[in-house]
């Protein structure tokens, strides 16, 4: 089990003893690392591989299970046998968990853990600048970025709350983008609020951004959104919460296997992967299908 100490505001390493109580109830075999810093649990995750460990759980937020998917996923590059994944969510929107147990649950999370089925599902891949990583939930540009900024000023805003607050914080003087985004063999060129791509429906806790996404189709979903106005603000962010946005005249949503964004004008960008903040150039982004196996519930589709 590797614990982030600091997810959910410091509630994972509160929550230490009950996750090593209920595990060792369940008759689960583990032992406890505790990361240190960022991009710890990369290194510990992908230790545990090469030491032949069967599953590899992350206990923590969608930005740990980030890190140890990138540790198991690059040691699966190296030949390396790959241990399946478990969650125990402890974060602020927990959206890994939803995706693929339909839950943020602790006591599913034990049950998945302990006696659940493998669900193998997708991973989407960034490159640039010669160099790559993975994500599992999603990956933006645009005003997500300026989304990521505000909620790690306000680390107390938890979950939609405080997704919401950031977004409205982020919309007041952010100008929109101009990007030319390749989907497949489509190619689009216009200022975008958001160019974001997701293997889950869901984003920031409770934001239906990809209303028809399935981590385990293959695919990726690519949701463009152009200019606002200020004034349609408030209709557009009811919409995306709802999952009803793709009427909407500044929307675009598609499944995409490739896409590859870069600014009109050759800037370099900021992006995020499953909001952990990155620059670069031009990226390109390729779905690798049933790449990462995850321990789920045992009720839970699987295989």
């Amino acid at each position: 089990m590797i614990l982030n100490p600091t997810a959910g505001g410091g509630a994972a390493a509160r929550a230490r003893r009950e996750l090593e109580r209920e595990l060792a109830r369940r008759g689960v075999d583990f032992s406890v690392r505790q990361t240190e810093r960022r991009g710890h649990a990369v290194e510990l995750a992908r230790e545990s591989a090469l030491d032949g460990a069967s599953a590899v759980i992350a206990a923590g937020g969608d930005g740990t299970i980030h890190e140890v998917a990138n540790g198991l996923l690059k040691a699966a590059e190296e030949g390396v046998p790959m241990p399946a994944m478990g969650v125990l969510p402890i974060g602020t929107g927990n959206d890994f968990a939803k995706l693929v147990d339909r839950s943020t649950s602790r006591d599913v999370a034990y049950g998945a853990v302990a006696g659940g089925r493998i669900r193998r599902v997708d991973a989407g891949l960034v490159s640039w600048d010669g160099e790559s990583e993975f994500f599992v939930n999603a990956m933006g540009t645009g005003i997500d970025v300026e989304v990521v900024r505000q909620i790690e000023r306000y680390p107390r805003l938890r979950g939609t709350i405080g997704y919401l607050l950031g977004l409205l914080r982020a919309v007041i003087g952010f100008r929109p983008v101009p990007l030319r985004v390749r989907a497949d063999d489509l190619v689009i060129e216009e200022k975008v609020m958001i160019c974001a791509v997701g293997n889950s429906p869901c984003l920031g806790g409770g934001f239906h951004l990809f209303p028809g996404a399935r981590p385990d189709d293959g695919l990726l979903d690519l949701c463009l959104i152009g200019e606002v106005k200020l004034r349609e603000v408030p209709q557009a962010i009811a919409r995306i919460l709802r999952g009803t946005h793709a009427s909407l005249p500044m929307v675009k949503l598609m499944k995409v296997r490739c896409v590859e964004i870069e600014a009109v004008h050759g800037d370099p960008l900021y992006f995020q992967l499953d909001g952990e903040l990155r620059f670069g150039s031009r990226l390109k982004i390729e779905a690798r299908q049933h790449a990462l196996p995850v321990l789920v519930r045992p009720d839970e589709e699987g295989e």
